[in-house]
Parts: C-alpha cells; structure tokens; sequence
C-alpha cells in the first residue's frame, strides 16, 4: 500500500508551513490493517530536478473499520504520537464487506504518479465516478526549494468535473494554509491558484497547469507522470 499524507508544521504559518509524508508497507490478504514505515522528502524543487531520497522518519498503523472509516496510528522518531480517525473523502465505489467487490472501469485511473526524472514528487489522483469527481494532490516544492529542508515543500490540491469515460479534466488548483499538524483548533484557509487541466492516456497523466496565485504564481506548463505502482497493476491501456 502506498499512501500520501498531507498536513502540517507545528506552528501556523504560510506555504512554507505545509509538510507532506508519504508511507508505505506491505498488504496482507484479510487484514484490516497494514503497518507502514512513514517518510519525508526533501530539498527538490518545483516540477524540476533534482530527484529527491525518502528518508524514514516514523512508522504507522493504518487500519479500516468499514469501507467508509478508519484510523491512522503514528509514531515519528522526532516524538509525536497519536492516533487519527479517519473519514471517506467521497463516495465508496468498489469496497463492500458483503459480497464480491464491484467493478468500475473509469476507477482503474485513481492512484499514485509521477515523473521519474523528478522522483520524489508526484500526484494522488482519485477519480470517483459516482460522486463525479476528479480530485488530486500534488506533492512538490517551492520553485526554489532545494536546500530549504521542510519548509521549501508545497502541495496542492485539484478538482474538477467528472462523467463516466472521460480522458482529460478541467480542474482547479488550490493551496492551503494556516494549519496545525493533526490539530483541529486552527482554521486553514483555501484558495485558488490556478487552473489545469489532468488527461489520461493509457497508464500516463498529463496535467497541464498555469498558477495564478500562491507561491508558484507564474509557473506553467505540461508535465507527465507514470503509474507509480511497482507491481505494475491496477492500470492498462483500453
């Protein structure tokens, strides 16, 4: 299981306060849980070299109760520790506890990309065909992150419109900011920043993008990012 966690620092702040983990481990056919090791990326810049290392910084606990909750346990070496509950973002589309698990073409797309030429930031994409959504999140860096340490990554959010069997996506791009890591009493704020436009070509997504705001404002272009799935699975050209 790969996963992707988005958050931030201990104190409120700008761009420069948001921190993304990414975790991973490995599943076991009928466990409702998987322990993972947690992990922190540094010094890139943005939708540029250099590749960056993940470097272990905690492990965690991620387990479901049904196919709409969870928790997600965490102890990092830095000290923090707690445990997270967890809600369904959209609509449930393939899980079920009762019978056998639905098929849905259009959600072979959601998952985990990127560019290998830039490893070490990338897209998690979900594309729910029942609530019509396309949402993503892209974990990055400022344009001149490298050598910034934590405070020079960045992530961002996409959504758009989604109808069954769509290949390209108009989408909004928004920062947030003005949060607290797993701490509930500060109010982060969401804003748009730009505008995309996410298209899939077999295994492939290529998102186009031009910010408006926010702390990559001017940046555009097209970038392409490949299945980051190491099985190979889950993905294959219609």
């Amino acid at each position: 299981m790969l996963a992707s966690w988005f958050t931030y620092d201990n104190v409120v702040g700008g761009a420069e306060r948001q921190r993304w983990y990414t975790l991973s481990g490995p599943v076991r056919k009928g466990q409702t849980y998987v322990s993972m090791t947690i992990y922190r990326n540094t010094d890139g810049n943005f939708n540029a070299p250099p590749i960056t290392a993940a470097l272990p910084v905690g492990t965690a606990t991620l387990s479901f109760d049904s196919c709409t909750s969870g928790q997600l346990a965490y102890n990092f070496t830095d000290g923090r520790t707690s445990t997270i509950p967890l809600t369904r973002l959209m609509q449930n589309v393939t899980c079920s506890v009762t019978s056998a698990r639905p098929e849905v073409n259009d959600r072979w797309r959601s998952g985990d990309y990127y560019d290998a030429a830039t490893s070490g930031q990338g897209l998690t994409v979900e594309v729910n065909p029942i609530s019509g959504v396309l949402f993503f999140a892209w974990m990055t860096y400022a344009p001149n992150g490298a050598g910034a340490g934590a405070a020079g990554q960045r992530w961002y959010t996409g959504i758009g419109s989604f109808a069954a069997g769509s290949t390209s996506i108009p989408v909004q791009l928004y920062e947030t900011t003005g949060g607290l890591f797993d701490d509930g009493t500060a109010s982060p704020k969401t804003v748009v920043v730009g505008v995309g436009t996410l298209t899939f070509e077999g295994c492939i997504a290529k998102l186009s993008f031009n910010f408006t705001g926010g702390s990559s404002i001017g940046a555009s272009g097209t970038t392409s990012f490949g299945s980051a799935d190491p099985s190979g699975q889950g993905c294959w050209d219609y």
